[in-house]
């Protein structure tokens, strides 16, 4: 991996295209930080081990800083293989396309920039070009997108304020329905991601966002799809120091254990 300051071609691809946004007296991108918060996290519990990447990227977005993205990849990939590098880029692009709704194509642009940078200077072999989708939006996309936001906020208790939302915002929450969770979400989980792994990594993104009372929502429904209290706490720790680091206010606090009896408790309400 070419250290990008030192590297004139990666330097002035940054300085065009990638730090544009950043603002002055923002820390710079730390190797030894964020390559030790990934193995911290893909080892702390085994659910986290293929995806621990892919959290802090959706973390890293959601704090304003999606311009370390790219130069965590390059770290990420340094020894890899061009397949090894081709399915690290293919997961770290999902996660990007997944999280996109919930922040802001302006907010996520950097980290794709700053990915292209990096293979256009190792080459095309190090990436997947690979496309999932569908140029048009089909009736199955509506209809998986309908099935798997049901599945996913089962037992959140949620629906009052989703059937208002239907009612007074209906083509946000339809685009919501069928584009972000049919179109995008669904599309990951069936060559991608497991559908624990997929919600995880958009929970990871509205924690990071600082939006309270969304992510206690999440929290929920993530525990309620599979995954353990154990491992969302180890992504609630690693957001606190990715936000620490971006110099963003403090999130949470999170009871997880509260939550996940919450949730139980409704799930389990819901089978009798």
């Amino acid at each position: 991996m070419a250290t990008w300051d030192k590297d004139e071609f990666m330097s002035q691809w940054d300085k065009k295209y990638v730090s544009t946004n950043v603002k002055p007296g923002s820390k710079s991108y730390d190797k030894d930080f964020f390559l030790g918060l990934e193995s911290r996290l893909a080892s702390s519990q085994a659910e986290l081990r293929n995806i621990a990447n892919t959290l802090i990227v959706a973390a890293c977005c959601a704090v304003g800083r999606a311009d370390v993205v790219g130069r965590f990849f390059d770290d990420l990939t340094a020894e890899a293989t061009p397949e090894e590098s081709e399915y690290t880029f293919l997961r770290v692009r999902e996660a990007i396309t997944i999280c996109f709704p919930y922040l802001g194509l302006p907010t996520c642009i950097p980290a794709c920039y700053g990915m292209i940078g990096v293979i256009q200077r190792k080459g095309a072999g190090y990436a997947s070009s690979k496309s999932l989708r569908k140029k048009i939006i089909t009736e199955e996309d509506v209809q998986k997108g309908t099935e798997l936001r049901a599945r996913i906020y089962r037992g959140v208790g949620n629906s009052e304020i989703f059937s208002l939302m239907d009612k007074y915002f209906t083509d946000l929450f339809t685009t919501s329905t069928v584009v972000t969770w049919g179109y995008l979400i669904a599309k990951a989980n069936e060559e991608v991601f497991q559908p624990q792994e997929s919600h995880l990594i958009v929970a990871t993104a509205i924690m990071a966002l600082g939006a309270s009372r969304q992510t206690k929502s999440h929290i929920k429904a993530t525990l309620g799809i599979g995954n353990s209290v154990a491992g969302v706490k180890a992504v609630v720790d690693m957001v606190s120091q990715v936000a620490e680091w971006a110099g963003r206010p403090e999130i949470g606090p999170f009871d997880v254990d509260q939550l996940a009896d919450e949730i139980q408790a409704a799930l389990k309400g819901m089978t009798h």
